[in-house]
């Protein structure tokens, strides 16, 4: 099960039953869903709402880890909905609930911070045993929308690893070159747009640190980009060689650009914030 971040689960209380609100226009799903959460241990619904309104109404006076939301609501923007109770603190996890898997959708409410993400025609039991593995940081996600959202971060990512050589070369073809001050002291070691870690990687090494960024184990890995897993242990020990550092931990804080903000530089999510 992926586990990208336990920081999209939210403010999870320890040792007790996580509380959760209901939020869909549609009351006899919201009826079909509270049924299947009572069979599930250590989860409570405290509250249910059918609009925008009524959900931020509802969570200024009851405390909320969890928030099932259909995002398409008769009174408000549900992309929106979700920034507001993601920025609240602390916030509550969310797990959009949809009628159909939308690729632009899954990728703007995952990189906003949700914890899952439904399609309505999810059975019963797959909805119970996937909230199961929720308070492990677990993300709620069946394997094909999971599938499909490893895709779409790849696809992203590898889109924006191939636009960024060609982005220098417009830069330095269009910008003088700089001059040093003659009072420079010979030794000190030039500083320059060049000097990022990540240049020195090879091609495949880029894609491989891309995919390690977005949490792909070895195996995973070596699946995406059709290589043995030989190979690919081969090519981290060389990217953790050139960034200087000993473990995939240590390669993330490396790197000021990151996966995850290379895909947010390629969607403009800002139309749904205030």
């Amino acid at each position: 099960m992926l586990n990208f971040s336990k920081h999209n689960s939210g403010h999870l209380p320890e040792k007790q039953s996580l509380r959760l609100m209901i939020v869909d226009d549609h009351e006899i799903l919201r009826h079909g869903l509270r049924d299947v959460i009572k069979t599930i241990k250590g989860f409570t619904v405290v509250a249910e709402a059918s609009s925008c309104q009524d959900t931020l109404a509802q969570i200024q006076r009851t405390t909320i880890d969890l928030v099932f939301l259909e995002l398409s609501l008769p009174d408000g923007d549900g992309m929106e909905l979700v920034h507001l109770l993601r920025r609240r603190n602390p916030p509550p996890a969310v797990i959009v609930l949809s009628a159909t898997l939308n690729d632009d959708l899954l990728l703007e409410t995952m990189l906003a911070g949700a914890s899952g993400y439904l399609t309505k025609d999810v059975p019963a039991a797959e909805i119970a045993r996937l909230l199961q593995g929720f308070p492990r940081g677990e993300m709620v996600l069946t394997s094909v929308v999971a599938s499909r959202l490893i895709n779409l971060l790849v696809q992203k990512c590898l889109t924006a690893g191939m636009s960024q050589p060609a982005a220098r070369d417009e830069t330095r073809a269009s910008s003088p070159p700089k001059r040093r001050p003659h009072n420079d002291d010979a030794s000190d070691p030039p500083h320059t747009m060049e000097s990022s870690p990540l240049q020195h990687l090879t091609p495949q090494e880029d894609k491989i640190f891309q995919l390690m960024r977005l949490g792909l184990s070895n195996k995973q890995i070596a699946t995406q980009l059709s290589i043995s897993r030989f190979t690919v242990g081969k090519h981290i020990q060389n990217i953790l060689r050139k960034l200087g550092v000993t473990n995939r931990t240590q390669a993330a804080q490396a790197a000021s650009y990151t996966a995850f903000e290379g895909v947010k530089n390629m969607i403009d999510i800002s139309k749904f914030r205030n």
